[in-house]
């Protein structure tokens, strides 16, 4: 299992969402608001930085299932645990 999480963390192509860009809040001014999205993560600890790859790339799947191809992700306090990654998703 910790050989697929190091090679998960190495290739970031795999939390990629096709068709979903990240913007800023300023970058969706001209947007469509559709809603808001959460990704959880799956691992904490050591792993911390992979489980918010994934927690991430979780929010844009669903913000693709809402009809939404922009995200804009809630900023996250450095250096606290992250236990939800939360969202809002526009239309551009």
């Amino acid at each position: 299992v910790l050989s697929m999480a190091v090679l998960a963390a190495c290739t970031t192509s795999i939390y990629d969402v096709p068709g979903i860009t990240e913007r800023t809040a300023a970058g969706v001014a001209n947007c469509q608001f559709v809603g808001r999205v959460r990704g959880i993560p799956g691992v904490y600890g050591p792993l911390k930085d992979l489980g918010l790859k994934d927690a991430r790339r979780a929010a844009k799947k669903k913000a693709e299932d809402v009809g939404g191809n922009t995200v804009v992700f809630d900023p996250i306090p450095e250096g606290e645990d992250v236990y939800e990654v939360r969202a809002q998703v526009y239309t551009c």
